[in-house]
């Protein structure tokens, strides 16, 4: 798998050498943008740099062939930071996908994100091919109560997407901050596997995965256990699914594959210190498909 990080702070992917990356046949297939954690709550500064970002997509679109966004959740709880968060990114002139985050179910948000988006997710159906969205509201056994899972999944340009709620539902201060796998029927980790379970070994690297939670063994991650079932499923396909993007951290961070088979790209929150979005350059050579990065930090007024 090739991949090339332009910019990035944390433990880079190790490059390959630039002259055997040129001289692969790989062309440029198309572009997406990675937005994390914008945290919009009301008008303000939060909204005002995810406003800054929105522009900067719109802006580099055509030059970049950027064709979609993926934002990787806490992008805003309450009706009204929600309602703002879903009024800024429907200014932006590719489709984008929100992916729901940790602090929309804190906030008790998440019924509320379902439904401000679900104009967004009837579109993205009649945008995407092969458009798939899990059911939302489903009975969770561990919490007695209802979850409003939010997992998605869509086929672009050859490139199978997979966005995936691993939020937990504890409202434990700290241990709500963690990732869960939803074992249970309708939930995450039953939708993960028969997602996956069609896809045959090979190595076209065309399976993305994306998260608001890191699909890693990080603290505030997921544990070891829990990354030994991601790689149950993940490493016989291994030369399939090629990274996992998330957010969570407020820090850019990119890990070299382990056991699971694949690597994992953690981008920076736009609300504090730099507002940095990762933008991921999809190459082909018509069968494989290879792939370089770039974290771009857009300016503050």
């Amino acid at each position: 798998m090739l991949w090339l990080l332009l910019a990035c702070g944390g433990d880079p992917t190790p490059d390959p050498d630039p002259d055997e990356a040129r001289e692969l046949p790989f062309e440029h297939a198309f572009s997406f943008v990675v937005i994390a954690d914008p945290h919009v709550s009301s008008e303000g500064e939060h909204a005002d740099r995810l406003r800054l970002a929105v522009d900067w997509v719109n802006a580099e679109a055509d030059v970049r062939g950027i064709d979609l966004v993926i934002v990787v959740g806490d992008i805003g709880w309450t009706e009204a930071g929600l309602s703002l968060s879903r009024d800024l990114l429907d200014a932006l002139e590719v489709p984008y996908v929100p992916v729901i985050g940790d602090n929309e179910v804190h906030s008790n948000s998440e019924e509320r994100f379902d439904t401000t988006f679900a104009p967004r997710f009837a579109e993205l159906a009649t945008t995407f091919e092969d458009f798939r969205r899990a059911p939302a509201a489903v009975d969770n056994p561990e919490w007695g109560t209802t979850s409003w899972l939010q997992n998605v999944s869509f086929r672009h340009g050859g490139v199978r997407f997979l966005a995936l709620d691993w939020n937990s539902r504890d409202p434990h201060p700290l241990y709500g901050e963690l990732a869960a796998l939803h074992d249970f029927p309708g939930g995450t980790w039953p939708w993960f596997e028969a997602e996956l379970a069609g896809v045959e070994p090979g190595d076209a690297e065309d399976v993305l995965l994306f998260s608001h939670h890191p699909m890693a063994v990080i603290p505030g991650a997921m544990d070891l256990d829990q990354m030994d079932r991601v790689a149950g499923v993940t490493s016989p396909i291994a030369g399939r699914v090629a990274a996992a993007f998330a957010g969570h951290f407020h820090a850019n961070y990119d890990e070299a594959a382990g056991a699971a088979g694949f690597s994992v790209h953690v981008t920076d929150a736009t609300w504090d210190d730099e507002n940095t979005v990762r933008v991921v350059d999809v190459l082909t050579d018509g069968e494989r498909f290879a792939y370089a990065q770039e974290l771009v930090v857009i300016p503050l007024l």
